[in-house]
């Protein structure tokens, strides 16, 4: 790990307002350092761009949080901390940086953080644990969601739902069958264990005393009075017959009962039942029938009244006895049964609110981690679209509703470097729109000077053409006159008698002639001296030529008039050479304008761009 020393322990704090951020590429070379940025650590923009991020690494900070950090960024997540930095000068400070990475088709480019001011408490609790982190590495754990929670996400939660619901619908289905089944099987065995023995010693019951009415209509015996004629009558042996066949009832239905007994003391009154009942057959009905198919009534009549009605009794209070056991046990199973069914219906409503309890319990867990985050989500989104980008954006959460938090914290913070990307492109604008200002005032001033200076020139060059040309035109005019001076002078010498030559009829060399070749032709053609009579016309220089050579007069005026001429459209040449300078100097004029309304308009653009930042902040 890289040592920046040295480090004077001294802290530099800053104000809250202060965002410093920083872009990197995936080597953690830094590509971005904003103004606050450049402020608080010290070190110019220059010295921090292109250089490791590690420049500003503290050497109070353990290196396990900065492993920490960067296995949390390449899984592509944010990662959060207070981190303490190193300025340029070896003073620190403490940030709370949030560093996100920046993707671009899925892959990792680089990484973007923005640091803020912690509080002080969060400063002292990283103080604590990275001092003890120091000695003790193992203290700095990654903060890792559970394995199980990482399998919390809509795409599996709704499948996961559905399946817990409708296992939920097939226990309560089982559950209900089962206590219906459970019921019914109840309801059965009630009827087949308890009330069909009961029918059943009811039957022998009702069975033994129509024995005894059959008996007592055989012998015609009824409310204790009787008749011979009707106990001669034959119809006494139909009687014996039902007797006879309500015996084998009886028999039948004590073989199905006695082989269902089911506990001893059934199994005891049983036995006295069926000991009661054999005496009564036995004992009374078999006498009685033989008396009767003996034909001795009289006999039948004693059995009867001895023999058989005190055993039906006796017989019959054993079965009374049996059947009050039976009713009484058939009374506790039905009471059983309605317990078990009431049982059995407080388990059914007991799970039917167990569901609709885990329901709502997994419902609300549901709704906790899919709805609540996706409703942090949207209030921070709404925040960001208000131009709010101050909140903190907590990324925590797991599945869909989690990467939707991380991908809104992401998003602000991307807001965030852009919007102070924006802000210092501006100031540099409105740096370069200043520089640029002056320079074309500076600029447009010189072209006014040099427009004005231009035009005297083309002033003074037009004057020189003027002065040229008139030179040109005198020196026509003289050289005619030359001409006209050799004339005479041939005729002068033909006539003697002339003494005064005639007076020419304009000035041969004019003041601005003789002002610019003055020295010239005094040289070439020396003028003679005055004449000693004074002359009446006013004084003025009338030059007379030499008449030894007039014809090298006429050569230098001619000479004197071709350069003249050719002077003259020199200077026609330079005059419009530096109208186009002028024409030039105007459209660099308006250039300048055309560039300052631009400049203008570029200065505008970064205030609407500073007015777009302000209302993010």
């Amino acid at each position: 790990m890289k040592m920046n020393l040295p480090v004077t322990g001294q802290e530099q704090r800053f104000s809250a307002d202060k965002n410093m951020v920083t872009k990197t590429n995936t080597k953690g070379i830094i590509t971005f350092a904003n103004q606050d940025f450049v402020e608080v650590s010290g070190f110019s923009e220059e010295e921090l761009i292109g250089k490791n991020h590690n420049l500003i690494r503290h050497p109070d900070m353990p290196p396990v949080a900065f492993e920490i950090m960067w296995k949390t960024l390449k899984r592509g997540l944010p990662w959060r901390g207070i981190v303490k930095n190193r300025c340029k000068n070896g003073d620190h400070y403490w940030v709370d940086a949030r560093i996100v990475p920046i993707k671009k088709n899925g892959e990792i480019t680089g990484y973007m953080s923005v640091r803020s001011c912690p509080s002080r408490e969060d400063v002292a609790g990283a103080e604590a644990a990275y001092e003890s982190a120091k000695n003790r590495p193992d203290t700095l754990k990654e903060d890792v969601s559970p394995g199980w929670k990482k399998h919390l996400s809509i795409k599996n939660g709704i499948p996961l739902w559905i399946a817990f619901v409708t296992l939920l619908m097939i226990g309560g289905g089982i559950l209900g069958i089962t206590g219906l089944n459970l019921s019914k099987a109840d309801i059965q065995a009630l009827y087949h264990q308890e009330m069909v023995p009961v029918q059943a010693i009811q039957r022998m019951k009702f069975l033994m005393a129509d024995n005894r009415s059959q008996l007592a209509l055989a012998l015609n015996f009824k409310f204790g009075a009787h008749s011979d004629v009707v106990l001669n009558h034959g119809a006494g042996n139909h009687h014996v017959q039902v007797i006879a066949t309500n015996r084998q009832e009886i028999d039948q239905l004590w073989a199905h009962y006695i082989g269902q007994v089911r506990d001893s003391k059934e199994q005891q009154l049983a036995n006295a039942y069926i000991q009661a009942r054999n005496r009564y057959v036995n004992e009374g009905l078999l006498q009685a029938n033989q008396a009767i198919e003996a034909e001795d009534y009289l006999q039948a009549q004693r059995v009867f009244f001895n023999q058989v009605n005190p055993l039906y009794d006796t017989a019959n209070a054993h079965a009374s006895t049996l059947l009050s056991y039976l009713s009484e046990r058939a009374h506790s199973k039905l009471v059983d049964t309605t317990k078990r069914g009431e049982l059995i219906f407080k388990m059914a409503v007991a799970g039917i609110a167990l569901s609709c309890l885990v329901l709502i319990v997994a419902g609300v867990f549901f709704f906790r981690i899919t709805a609540h985050p996706l409703e942090k989500a949207v209030l921070a989104l709404e925040n960001i679209a208000e131009g709010k980008l101050s909140d903190n954006v907590d990324p925590s959460g797991y599945g869909e509703p989690g990467r939707v938090m991380t991908a809104v914290m992401v998003t602000q913070m991307h807001l965030k470097v852009m919007l102070h990307e924006i802000r210092q492109s501006a100031g540099s604008i409105h740096q370069q729109c200043n520089q640029l200002n002056q320079v074309m005032m500076d600029l447009a001033e010189h072209s006014d000077e040099q427009q004005e200076r231009i035009y005297q020139t083309v002033e003074a060059v037009k004057s020189s053409r003027t002065a040229m040309t008139a030179i040109a035109g005198h020196m026509d005019t003289l050289l005619e006159a030359v001409h006209a001076g050799d004339n005479d002078s041939a005729a002068t010498l033909q006539a003697p008698g002339q003494t005064e030559p005639p007076m020419p009829a304009f000035e041969l060399m004019p003041a601005e002639l003789m002002a610019v070749f003055g020295d010239s032709l005094s040289t070439a053609a020396p003028a003679p001296e005055p004449s000693a009579a004074p002359v009446a016309p006013p004084p003025r220089a009338t030059p007379t030529l030499p008449p030894a050579a007039p014809t090298e007069w006429g050569q230098q005026v001619q000479t004197v008039a071709s350069a003249a001429r050719s002077q003259a459209l020199a200077v026609e040449e330079v005059s419009s050479q530096l109208h186009q300078v002028a024409r030039l100097v105007v459209q660099n004029r308006e250039d300048v304008q055309g560039a300052w309304a631009a400049s203008q308009r570029l200065e505008h653009t970064a205030r609407e761009l500073d007015e777009l930042v302000k209302y993010f902040d």
